[in-house]
């Protein structure tokens, strides 16, 4: 069923749009790129820190060097140096952001099952 919002009810996917942001507000729009592209990245092959800079989709180097280092300072991110060459950093979301991710998987299969009952 939709959420009610006076006398308008919000369709689920409107629902998820609408908390999803409350869940991101504290981040930057770039800054929220970041870790989804971070995310997105296979567990055993962990992103160095020099691959999300040259990712010319999320600006310019020093801008995304700014944003990471803002998001190290908030405690969504990690950095690990690589045991063989110091100078490489990897990038690891935090048990921040990982909690946050699962909020918001929590919030969109809430919203798909919201979507299924109206279906029905």
């Amino acid at each position: 069923m939709g959420v009610s919002l006076g006398n308008m009810t919000l369709s689920p996917y409107h629902r998820f749009a609408i908390e999803k942001e409350k869940l991101w507000k504290d981040l930057p729009e770039r800054e929220r790129r970041i870790l989804v592209e971070i995310l997105g990245q296979d567990t055993q092959n962990p992103m160095r820190v020099m691959d999300i800079i040259l990712c010319a989709n999320l600006g310019s180097q020093a801008t995304i060097h700014a944003a990471l280092t803002n998001l190290q300072k908030a405690g969504y991110l990690r950095y690990t140096s690589y045991k063989a060459d110091g100078r490489s950093k990897f990038i690891t979301l935090s048990p921040k952001s990982v909690s946050l991710f699962k909020r918001l998987d929590r919030l969109l299969v809430a919203c798909s099952q919201s979507a299924e009952q109206l279906a029905a």
